[in-house]
């Protein structure tokens, strides 16, 4: 209402202003993001100790001075700790990765922002210099983009995950140290030339994300000379950012909003949800106990008449309907697919009542309802039977009918 007060904090309001500001690119799936370790296992906590600084403790770097980027770091550790080799290195790293692996403390915070991206089907393209396996793993994407050769296996209809520094899945692709980085980009050319076109067409959002790696650098550098003032422009969520953080990066392109990520993708799930894009998890844990509720139901249904076999086929495709939108929805797929699946059932339903095909018409009207009830978005109870001779859903078997 007009003159009314925000009962919003600080924090919150920047990161509506941010959801405002990127919708329209969410929506049409053009906005992708890159993910850092700081919205995985370097999330900050009051208690929590960096990788970064388990390094620095444990390879004995001396403390006075300036201290070092972290690609220097790695090498540090590399050359007085392992004779230039990498293989303790990486251990320390899997050894790191491995305790957000389990449940515990750290699990939540290391899988939380990747779960709430999961939920927004219009994300459908992630770039990250992770090398853990928290943030494919949350998008179901079963095969990641690591090297050059996975690029055969990229699918333009499916969630893509480009992981320019390696996986500790693939030890040999992790780049650390400042040797790796030098040679990140010409050992890798397809990935970042992957990365150039993404940079060039869609828009990005970081987070987690410090901005300072040398190859980002030279690849966001150059795209942005490449295409001068048409270059689009990038945003990033920094909580911490300073104003000589925002000032330098506004200068390149990139515009920093302080809020966080959770907050970032909290609030734009809310408005996704308003606007019925996307179901609330309300909604899906009531798909859940309706499924089931049907199950129970189908299991205990004798099927000696024709009411119990034409309940028994329409409780067959309300069940199949159910588990594809749980299942599809879970692996991103959007609305307006799901508005197409119903438009195809119905029209399914339509030719077998032609053909006089009970079983048929009373599966695929499961089917539809099931569709239905997902795209409505409405928590009414679905209707668990069917009627063998009016061939329509009914909400319970009257008392003593045939049916």
């Amino acid at each position: 209402m007009p003159g009314e007060k925000s009962t919003e904090n600080p924090a919150e309001s920047v990161a509506t202003a941010l959801v405002s500001r990127l919708y329209d690119d969410i929506v049409k799936e053009s906005c992708v993001v890159f993910v850092g370790a700081g919205s995985t296992t370097e999330r900050k906590n009051q208690e929590s100790v960096s990788f970064y600084e388990e390094i620095r403790e444990k390879s004995g770097y001396p403390k006075d001075g300036t201290a070092p980027s972290f690609p220097e770091l790695m090498e540090y550790f590399c050359q007085h700790l392992d004779g230039g080799r990498h293989n303790r290195l990486i251990r320390e790293a899997i050894s790191r990765i491995e305790r957000f692996s389990v449940s515990g403390d750290d699990y939540p915070s290391s899988r939380a922002f990747a779960d709430e991206l999961a939920k927004i089907p219009y994300f459908n393209r992630f770039v990250t210099t992770n090398w853990d396996p928290f943030l494919e793993r949350s998008l179901e994407v079963m095969i990641p983009i690591v090297e050059d050769r996975d690029l055969a296996f990229w699918d333009d209809g499916k969630r893509q995950v480009l992981k320019i520094h390696g996986c500790v899945t693939r030890p040999y692709s992790i780049v650390a140290t400042k040797t790796d980085y030098d040679g990140c980009i010409s050992l890798s050319p397809l990935i970042f030339n992957k990365l150039r076109d993404l940079m060039a067409t869609k828009t990005f959002l970081f987070a987690g994300y410090s901005l300072r790696d040398a190859d980002f650098r030279e690849v966001w550098d150059g795209i942005v000379e490449s295409l001068g003032h048409f270059a689009k422009l990038a945003y990033a969520v920094d909580p911490g950012a300073t104003e000589e953080d925002v000032s330098y990066w506004q200068k390149r392109g990139i515009q920093i909003f302080r809020t966080s990520d959770l907050l970032f993708v909290s609030k734009l799930r809310a408005r996704l949800e308003k606007e019925k894009l996307i179901p609330s998890e309300n909604f899906l844990e009531f798909l859940y106990r309706e499924r089931r509720r049907i199950v129970s139901i189908h299991v205990n249904l004798r099927q000696t008449s024709a009411g119990g076999l034409a309940s028994a086929m329409y409780q067959d495709g309300l069940l199949h309907g159910l588990g594809n939108v749980l299942t599809s929805t879970a692996l991103g797929r959007k609305k307006e697919a799901f508005e197409r699946d119903l438009v195809e059932a119905d029209r399914i339903v339509r030719r077998m009542r032609e053909q006089r095909d009970i079983i048929e018409i009373a599966y695929w009207s499961g089917r539809t309802e099931a569709i239905e009830k997902f795209c409505a978005m409405t928590k009414t109870p679905i209707p668990t039977y069917f009627h063998p001779f009016r061939l329509h859903p009914l909400t319970k078997l009257v008392k003593g009918s045939k049916i």
